[in-house]
């Protein structure tokens, strides 16, 4: 089972060469998609939505890194979406995110996230730029391989995503390269000091990306990441963004660079 930034969870099989997604949630903060691929059957029991596939064909969902032209798949199903909202960071700052995204996280490392808005204000005019940046659309901080999955060779994006933001719309790429290839921080090794603390896959990144601009973005967006990671955990003393904010911050570590 997968859980999205808000609670949101589901599942799959098949049976029959007929394939079933299950959801599970309160409606609230959910986003229904007109799916080509799924059909609603019904609510079986309260709060778990059952989606039957349109298509025959062996159902594969929780697959990652995949092709990067799927992320198209996402993003066209998100533009015939009517947001007027904007992005919670946008609008009610970016240090509100630990709160918003889990609310259970202690004091120490919300204050510590805090702190590293301010550094990357500093270094990288995180919340200058983002504000600035008035060509915005329909965001999700979910996007990746887990709102996709394939019926056979069809893929499909899930019938019910969180609910949309506004934000600038690199931010999109940008997300989904994080929530396909990256993983990391990883501990120390002190056995093996050449171990990486940080894997990227095998992205091979634009050079329109290679700027200082989406460096900066890619950091907070990663924090992000991993606050989510931390809230389905629930692990409130939040240690691995606190790693990652001490490499970055204290360590000079640089692992967007790392692809230039």
């Amino acid at each position: 089972m997968y859980r999205f930034s808000t609670g949101l969870k589901y599942s799959g099989s098949t049976e029959k060469s007929r394939s079933y997604l299950i959801l599970q949630s309160s409606e609230t903060g959910v986003e229904n998609l007109n799916s080509d691929s799924w059909k609603y059957a019904g609510e079986k029991p309260s709060g778990t939505r059952i989606y039957e596939s349109k298509f025959y064909g062996q159902l594969n969902i929780f697959k990652k890194p995949l092709d990067d032209k799927l992320a198209d798949t996402i993003f066209n199903a998100l533009n015939v979406i009517s947001i007027n909202e904007l992005h919670p960071a946008l609008s009610k700052g970016f240090k509100n995110e630990p709160k918003r995204l889990f609310p259970e996280i202690d004091e120490p490392s919300n204050s510590k996230f805090n702190n590293f808005i301010d550094f990357l204000n500093l270094e990288f005019d995180l919340e200058k730029n983002s504000l600035n940046d008035l060509k915005r659309l329909p965001y999700s901080d979910d996007i990746g391989p887990y709102m996709l999955g394939f019926i056979g060779d069809r893929p499909f994006v899930v019938p019910e995503i969180p609910n949309m933001y506004l934000a600038p719309s690199n931010w999109r790429l940008v997300t989904w390269y994080i929530n396909n290839y990256f993983s990391g921080p990883y501990p120390n090794d002190k056995e093996n000091k050449d171990l990486e603390r940080f894997h990227w896959n095998k992205l091979t990144l634009d050079p329109s990306f290679q700027t200082k601009y989406y460096e900066g973005i890619a950091y907070f967006l990663i924090a992000k990441f991993i606050l989510i990671y931390e809230a389905f955990s629930n692990n409130r003393s939040c240690t691995s963004l606190n790693l990652f904010i001490d490499l970055i911050q204290t360590e000079g570590m640089r692992p967007w660079k790392k692809l230039f």
